[in-house]
């Protein structure tokens, strides 16, 4: 009996033991960009602050007023922070190959006249979920077929 207790015991060893080399070992499918997303597009995004130039809508871009303060986008190890032309705020945002996952973005709720809340709501439309964007030429085209904000370094 003390053989088959000692076999037993033996096993259940070693067959754990193989269970959390299992567990350890293997390709880690995990981002190496943290939440970020795809390291090259990340790397040409993160850390830089972007302006609003153009916000197109049904295939015209119209530029921003002079009047207005622009907004702005700051991208930073998975988070955001938003600048929507009155309000500021912040939220996740993972930044993939093509799309950038726009998680809850908590803002401010002041009012700063017509215009700039106008831009704000446009920004706001846009910056929700997961949505399409694509670097053209140096800026930064975050939007679908709809509408689309056209950011530029600053």
């Amino acid at each position: 009996m003390t053989t088959v207790r000692r076999a037993l015991a033996i096993f259940l060893v070693l067959a754990l033991g193989a269970g959390v080399v299992a567990c350890g070992s293997g390709s880690d499918d995990s981002d190496s960009t943290g939440s970020t997303g795809s390291s090259k597009a990340a790397a040409e995004i993160d850390g830089v602050t972007w302006t609003l130039l153009n916000i197109a809508s049904h295939g015209a871009a119209t530029s921003l007023p002079n009047t207005v303060e622009p907004p702005t986008l700051k991208f930073d190890d998975g988070q955001v922070e938003v600048f929507g032309g009155c309000n500021n705020g912040s939220g996740s945002a993972k930044i993939g190959e093509t799309t950038i996952d726009f998680g809850p973005i908590a803002m401010t709720k002041k009012s700063c006249g017509n215009l700039p809340d106008q831009i704000e709501t446009y920004v706001s439309k846009v910056l929700r979920g997961d949505v399409p964007y694509e670097l053209s030429q140096g800026n930064l085209v975050v939007g679908g077929k709809l509408t689309s904000l056209i950011y530029t370094k600053d």
